[in-house]
């Protein structure tokens, strides 16, 4: 947008200032320190727009990939109501996502069964890097995630008789074998629970407890004989109160609750849970989300009904993540949480772009205004 009669850092919040200030002063050069003088007005400007947006940063969204198109839904998680269909659209990348993880560092984790793969995506929607894939011996599926004391955790090798759980640094390294779960069963959800993990065993039915060591107890968190209680556990989480929340996809199927020491409370069934359930969360509002084919439903947590909220041919929910959105970067074209070479590299690729995330001042096309604001804001975010 223009910028007219307005003084550099005139009337500019100090740290708008300030960045338009070491953007001038890390110019070389009389020519290009008056270019960028002038243009500090829009970076400025810029600065003030991002600071705007940021209020509106920390809202919480439920993010549940849609493994049918490949993409990454968001809903609201007070009452579940849909706000993007597309939070994470269809790329190369995702071929059938299982779980959306945050990482911790304002970027998104997730694990794809059928690309044998663990990706990491920016808090807006980018791809990033390929975290793990058959390349790293990853060849019989990704499916539940966790982070623990900076480490991502996440289950393989489900049907195969090669069920394991492995550990990512998060540092580029390859993922290494952290529990070897091949003579209990089947691996699917996990959870950082206590000092350990809470793991589903889709074979036996039961929740394992393993240590931060990797050893399984031999005491399960909690024995299910598969009939009255859970059957093939999905995803797992903890609630505010500290009860544990699991998903059983068969019959019974429905969401089961337990005590924090394995002993079962109860559990939403067949008719309150219309179909096998994949994923669940709890609303803001007290009220059960739950995901199942093509479907997305809640259940009124005072009066037992069921509400549909999705159901759409060709789509498949997966699994449900609270996550709340890092404040915007300015500058940070790429979503990585620093401006670097990369994004200056983006941004001189789509020089004189019109339609561009580089486009940093909103002016409608990527140009010197948007280099100022991006050597301002050179470094972490």
């Amino acid at each position: 947008m223009p910028v007219r009669g307005l003084r550099p850092t005139a009337n500019l919040p100090a740290e708008c200032a300030k960045i338009a200030r070491r953007t001038c002063s890390n110019a070389q050069g009389r020519d290009t320190r008056r270019m960028l003088h002038r243009l500090t007005a829009v970076a400025g400007v810029a600065c003030c727009l991002m600071s705007v947006l940021s209020a509106h940063a920390g809202t919480e969204v439920l993010l549940i990939p849609d493994s049918g198109n490949d993409k990454v839904w968001a809903l609201s998680p007070v009452d579940g109501a849909v706000i993007n269909t597309s939070f994470i659209a269809p790329d190369i990348h995702l071929k059938q996502p299982i779980q959306v993880i945050p990482s911790g560092t304002g970027t998104l984790i997730i694990t794809d069964e059928l690309q044998d793969s663990v990706f990491e995506y920016s808090a807006t929607g980018f791809y990033l890097r390929t975290l793990a894939s058959p390349a790293d011996g990853l060849t019989i599926g990704a499916f539940g995630g966790c982070m623990k004391d900076g480490f991502f955790y996440f289950t393989s090798g489900f049907s195969s008789g090669a069920g394991r759980i492995l550990r990512l640094a998060l540092d580029g390294t390859p993922p290494t074998l952290f529990c070897d779960f091949s003579a209990k069963g089947d691996p699917r959800g996990i959870l950082a629970f206590g000092g350990g993990f809470l793991v589903g065993n889709s074979t036996t039915d039961d929740i394992e407890f393993v240590s931060a060591a990797g050893v399984i107890s031999a005491t399960p968190f909690h024995n299910s004989d598969g009939i009255t209680s859970i059957n093939f556990p999905q995803q797992l989480l903890q609630l505010a109160d500290g009860t544990i929340m699991a998903t059983g996809f068969s019959a019974p199927w429905g969401l089961f609750f337990f005590e924090p020491s394995g002993a079962f409370l109860g559990a939403y069934t067949s008719p309150q849970v219309y179909l096998s359930p994949r994923g669940s969360a709890q609303l803001d509002n007290g009220n059960y989300i739950y995901t199942g084919g093509t479907r997305i439903d809640i259940i009124d947590a005072k009066t037992q009904a069921n509400t549909n909220v999705v159901n759409q041919l060709g789509t498949s929910f997966r699994w449900v993540t609270r996550f709340t959105p890092p404040p915007p970067c300015t500058g940070d074209i790429d979503g990585n949480r620093q401006v670097d070479a990369s994004d200056l590299a983006n941004l001189l690729a789509d020089w004189g772009a019109t339609k561009s995330a580089a486009n940093l001042d909103g002016s409608g096309t990527v140009d010197a205004a948007d280099l100022a604001v991006l050597l301002g804001a050179w470094g972490p975010c």
